[in-house]
């Protein structure tokens, strides 16, 4: 049952188990798997879901009423009327930047399985906020995910990334991934 004390987690989770009931498959992204990477970081009042595949909306309707979200005004999201969180569902593919994502990770808790970014493709999310709007909420959220993660999130990939991503982007990347560095040893 969902209320008033039900934290972000918990509504991540009874999300996915609806979802798979209906057939349904998502990865939980953005600032959403953020706050569960770093919860004592970062806190977020949405969970974002990429759907695999293209899901007819009745369907994905019907799931969401089975725990109690209903559609709100703005297209695509859920709310619930005893809780501060809303679900949305971004449109897919799944990607970071110009990366489309091919791995995810599963976290369980009570037989119930959440996709979920890697702590990887979770940096490079954030970063790509703060590397393309100088969202700097998220390159302390990047920070704060890569310090709760450090094991699991590989560096060298995220070099690699924003080498590619600076290719096609505005001018800076390189400075801002330094920034990042820099903020991440101090």
């Amino acid at each position: 049952m969902i209320d008033e004390t039900s934290t972000l987690e918990d509504i991540c989770f009874k999300v996915a188990a609806a979802l798979e009931q209906f057939g349904l498959s998502g990865v939980l992204t953005g600032g959403s798997a953020a706050a569960i990477y770093a919860p004592n970081a970062y806190a977020s009042l949405d969970a974002d879901f990429v759907l695999d595949g293209s899901p007819r909306r009745e369907r994905l309707r019907s799931a969401l009423e089975t725990i109690g979200f209903l559609p709100s005004a703005t297209a695509g999201m859920f709310h619930h009327p005893r809780s501060r969180f809303t679900i949305d569902f971004p449109k897919g593919p799944l990607a970071v930047g110009s990366d489309y994502v091919r791995e995810t990770d599963t976290i369980e808790r009570g037989g119930i399985r959440l996709r979920i970014l890697t702590p990887t493709d979770c940096v490079r999310d954030r970063l790509a906020h703060f590397l393309y709007w100088s969202d700097y909420t998220a390159l302390a959220t990047a920070i704060a995910v890569t310090k709760a993660r450090r094991e699991s999130v590989d560096l060298g990939v995220l070099k690699d990334w924003v080498r590619r991503e600076s290719r096609s982007g505005p001018v800076g990347h390189r400075e801002k991934f330094q920034l990042f560095l820099e903020r991440l040893e101090h």
